[in-house]
């Protein structure tokens, strides 16, 4: 198991790394599918509090989730 700033690094990671894909300038050979599928990912990334745990939302999983 990971520990909390380990999770907490690898959201940061994460979400830099999705939006440096998202950027021409730094990512010119990534293809459009790959930006498109980067901003799908980034529309409902969690922000994340000062101590690193993840804002999820308050209302109910109503849908049903796969993975």
């Amino acid at each position: 198991m990971s520990l909390r700033y380990e999770q907490y690094m690898a959201l940061k990671r994460t979400k830099n790394f999705l939006r440096c894909l998202l950027t021409v300038s730094e990512c010119p050979k990534t293809k459009k599918e790959m930006r498109a599928e980067a901003s799908a990912c980034l529309r409902h990334f969690p922000f994340l509090h000062d101590n690193g745990q993840p804002m999820w939302s308050k209302d109910d999983l109503t849908e049903d989730v796969h993975d």
